[in-house]
């Protein structure tokens, strides 16, 4: 899509995918994100059967309702606020566990979510010094257009080095998603459109603008469907919105 002339205002991600909202932005080049994003797999990769990794629970609601029922569970936190009613708690398998009993006699629904560890929470810190020392070393620019951040849901610094900073602990920090996309709104984003499998995003942001004018478009909504029609039905969804495009062949 970039050569079809494809040029966004600002860029996000969610979690992983901070990474390519970065490298769209212009602060690395290809084989920089493809190197930051193996040695971030490597990181979170490294195994000790003896340690807990932790696990994640997602409960629809909101995130001021799930702080004040989570207040007196220990051990857990919130590590992503995804919409306007979903939140996903991290922490010990056992107070998971917990969190997840407690919760329902509560009236919440919740869904545990087959993770490997409690990211964006301490559980994953073995992960985060690898991949800090990396970081380090990279070349990075200044961000080309706005890239708003998962750990403060605002955009990015220019200055590299404070960049840098925040990207090396993004692992720990909660994903403020939410956040991010009312204040690309604010900005006045209006048109969002997800690079990634499924729609899982898109949806998100329906939910967190619902009742607001904004279109959400996802480059490969479904598993199901023919990815190449998807991608072509998608391109004439953003033409429609006046994004000029040319030749996506």
């Amino acid at each position: 899509l970039q050569n079809a002339g494809f040029s966004p205002d600002f860029t996000a991600g969610h979690s992983f995918g901070e990474l390519t909202a970065l490298w769209a932005a212009g602060v690395y080049d290809d084989e920089t994100f493809l190197n930051l994003a193996k040695t971030r797999g490597e990181a979170m990769a490294i195994d000790n059967p003896n340690e807990d990794a932790g696990t994640m629970l997602a409960v629809k609601a909101s995130q001021e309702k799930v702080a004040a029922a989570i207040q007196n569970i220990s051990g857990v936190i919130i590590a992503n606020v995804n919409s306007n009613r979903q939140v996903v708690l991290g922490g010990s398998t056992a107070a998971i566990k917990a969190a997840e009993e407690q919760l329902k006699i509560k009236g919440f629904s919740v869904v545990p979510l087959p993770v490997a560890a409690a990211f964006h929470t301490e559980f994953v810190k073995h992960a985060q010094k690898p991949f800090s020392k990396f970081v380090k070393k990279q070349e990075f620019n200044s961000p080309q257009i706005p890239v708003y951040s998962n750990t403060t849901g605002t955009a990015y610094p220019d200055d590299v080095k404070d960049l840098k900073s925040i990207l090396k602990k993004q692992i720990l920090n909660p994903v403020l998603f939410k956040n991010q996309i009312d204040n690309i709104y604010d900005a006045g984003g209006r048109v969002f459109i997800e690079f990634g499998p499924k729609g899982v995003l898109t949806n998100l942001v329906r939910n967190i603008l619902d009742g607001k004018v904004h279109h959400a478009i996802a480059i490969n909504a479904s598993a199901k469907k023919d990815s190449d029609l998807l991608f072509r039905q998608a391109t004439v969804q953003m033409q429609v919105l006046g994004i000029q495009l040319t030749n996506v062949d």
